[in-house]
C-alpha cells in the first residue's frame, strides 16, 4: 500500500438485496429475518439498498466523492450456495463485475470474506460451534482467492469475532438468539481458527496481497483510578479485545485469557493441540479496527451475567452489561450519546490506537469502520447531517494525532458507503454518506457528510500519505 486508503464500507447482507437472485443460497440472516424471532425491528434485507442492481452507481458515487477504496464483503451463499459443495458461476461473476467496476473507477477493493451471514445449512448443524464449519470456510476462502486473487490485494478474513459472538451468545439478539457465554467462547475460537486457516491458505497459495482480520476493538477506560477499577479494565480488555487480537497478531492466545476461562470452569476441550500450528502460521499482515466508541467499565459487584442492548433508539431498553466475575459497564453522565446509547467520545480512537501501537508495535492498522448512526431527515432533497460531519472530523483529528505519535495507520473507512440495513436495528438507524430513499425506488442522495468527506480528503489527505511512505 503506497497510498493512504480513503474509503467507506458496506457488508453483503446489509446492502445487496437480490436475496433470491443469481443462484444465491439461504443464509442464517435470511432465515432469521423471515422468522417469528425477528420482533425488535421486524424488517428484512430482501431488498436492502439494492446494491445488487445498483453497485456501479454506488461505486461511481464513491469515486466521485474522492474516495480511493471500497470495503465490501462477499456473501458466502453467492459463491457456494449451500456452504459446501458446488460453487455458483453466477455468484462468482457478480463479484467479478463489482471488482471490475472498482478498477474502472480507480477504487482499491478491500474484500471481507465473512461478515455475519453464514450459509443456513451450516448454521443448522451448529454454525461456528461446529468445527466442521471451520474447514467449510477455509474451502470457501480458497475459492475466493483462486477466483479473485488477481483483482484483490487486500483481504479481511472475518468481521468482528467479538461483536458477532456477543450478539449471538451474549445479548441473544442475533441468530441463534441465545445467552450462553460458554457457547460464545467456543464459536469465537472456531471463527478465529477459520481466520487463521484462511490466512495460512492464502500464504500457501502465494497470494500477492495482504490479509488481515477485522476486529471491533475498544479503548477500555474507567472513571476512577483505583486497583479495583484497573482490574476491571484488565478483565474487559481480555473479554473484548485480547481474546481476538492476541491470537490474530501473535498467533498465541493471551495466557491471562485462557487462565480466566479455566478458572470460570468453561469447557475448553475444543481447543486442540494441533490448532496451535495453524494459529502461528495464520498470523495476520494487518489489523483491521472497527472503531466507534470507548468501553467504560467498573468492578463487578455481584449478580448474574446480564447483556442487553438498545436496538430501538426509543430509550425503552438500556445498554447494560454485567459479566459475572469479570466487570460491569459504567456510564459517564456528562458525555453526549446518540439515541442508541453510543457515546460520542472521539478521543477514544486515539487512546485505542496508542494502546495497539504499544502492544503490537510491528502490525499495521487500517480503520475498517468508523461512523455514526442517526435518525437522518430528508428535507427539500437534502440531508444536513452536521452531527456526522463533526463526529467524523473529530475522529480523524485524533487518528492523525495517533499517526503523528508513531502509530502505523494505513487507511480509514467510513461506515457506511450508503444507508443500509443495520442488522437488528433495522433501517431507521442510518450511517451512510449517501441517503437511500427506501420509499422512492431506493434513490441515492448524497448527504452533507459525503461532500464534507470529499473536501477533507482533498485538503487533508496528503498529510496522512506522508506518514506511510
Amino acid at each position: 500500500m503506497a497510498k493512504f486508503l480513503w474509503g467507506s464500507a458496506t457488508a453483503a447482507y446489509q446492502c445487496e438485496g437480490g436475496w433470491k437472485e443469481g443462484g444465491k443460497g439461504m443464509s442464517n440472516w435470511e432465515t432469521f429475518c423471515h422468522s417469528e424471532k425477528n420482533v425488535v425491528n421486524p424488517v428484512t434485507g430482501d431488498v436492502a439498498s439494492d446494491h445488487y442492481h445498483r453497485y456501479e452507481e454506488d461505486i461511481r458515487m464513491l469515486s466521485e466523492g474522492g474516495q480511493n477504496a471500497y470495503r465490501f464483503s462477499i456473501a458466502w451463499t453467492r459463491i457456494i450456495p449451500k456452504g459446501v459443495g458446488e460453487r455458483s458461476r453466477e455468484g462468482i461473476e457478480f463479484y467479478h463485475r463489482i471488482l471490475d467496476t472498482c478498477k474502472k473507477y480507480k477504487v482499491e477493493p478491500l474484500v471481507t470474506l465473512y461478515h455475519y451471514d453464514l450459509p443456513q445449512g451450516l448454521f443448522e448443524k451448529g454454525g461456528w460451534e461446529n468445527r466442521d464449519t471451520v474447514q467449510a470456510y477455509i474451502e470457501y476462502a480458497k475459492v475466493c482467492f483462486e477466483e479473485f486473487g488477481d483483482k484483490v490485494k487486500l483481504w479481511a478474513t472475518v468481521n468482528e469475532p467479538n461483536y458477532e459472538t456477543i450478539c449471538c451468545y451474549g445479548r441473544g439478539n442475533y441468530p441463534p438468539n441465545v445467552q450462553d457465554l460458554s457457547r460464545r467462547w467456543k464459536a469465537m475460537y472456531h471463527l478465529l481458527l477459520a481466520s487463521a486457516g484462511a490466512v495460512s491458505a492464502y500464504k500457501d497459495m502465494k497470494g500477492k496481497g495482504q490479509i488481515g482480520i477485522v476486529s471491533d476493538s475498544y479503548s477500555i477506560e474507567a472513571l476512577k483510578d483505583t486497583p479495583e477499577y484497573k482490574e476491571a479494565i484488565y478483565m474487559a480488555d481480555l473479554f473484548y479485545n485480547r481474546c481476538v487480537n492476541e491470537v490474530s497478531v501473535n498467533g498465541v492466545y493471551s495466557q491471562g485469557f485462557i487462565d480466566k476461562l479455566k478458572s470460570d470452569g468453561f469447557d475448553l476441550s475444543y481447543m486442540l493441540e494441533e490448532d496451535k500450528e495453524t494459529f502461528i502460521k495464520g498470523k495476520v499482515d494487518y489489523l483491521g479496527i472497527n472503531a466507534y466508541d470507548r468501553t467504560l467499565v467498573k468492578p463487578y459487584s455481584g449478580g448474574e451475567t446480564v447483556m442487553t442492548a438498545n436496538n430501538t433508539g426509543d430509550g425503552k431498553t438500556k445498554n447494560e452489561t454485567i459479566i459475572k466475575g469479570w466487570f460491569a459497564l459504567d456510564e459517564d453522565p456528562y458525555t453526549e450519546k446518540n439515541a442508541w446509547g453510543c457515546e460520542l467520545y472521539p478521543k477514544a480512537v486515539y487512546n485505542l490506537l496508542m494502546q495497539l501501537k504499544e502492544i503490537y508495535p510491528h502490525t499495521p492498522i487500517i480503520i475498517t469502520e468508523n461512523g455514526l448512526g442517526y435518525y437522518d431527515k430528508l428535507e427539500d432533497g437534502c440531508v444536513h447531517d452536521e452531527y456526522r460531519v463533526e463526529f467524523l472530523k473529530s475522529y480523524l483529528e485524533w487518528i492523525k494525532k495517533a499517526i503523528d505519535d508513531g502509530c502505523d495507520v494505513r487507511g480509514y473507512f467510513v461506515w457506511s458507503t450508503m444507508d443500509l440495513y443495520s442488522w437488528i436495528n433495522g433501517y431507521k438507524k442510518r450511517y451512510g454518506l449517501v441517503y437511500v430513499d427506501y420509499d422512492n425506488d431506493n434513490n441515492r442522495i448524497p448527504k452533507d457528510s459525503y461532500y464534507w468527506y470529499k473536501q477533507y480528503i482533498l485538503s487533508e489527505g496528503e498529510k496522512f500519505n506522508a506518514k506511510i511512505q
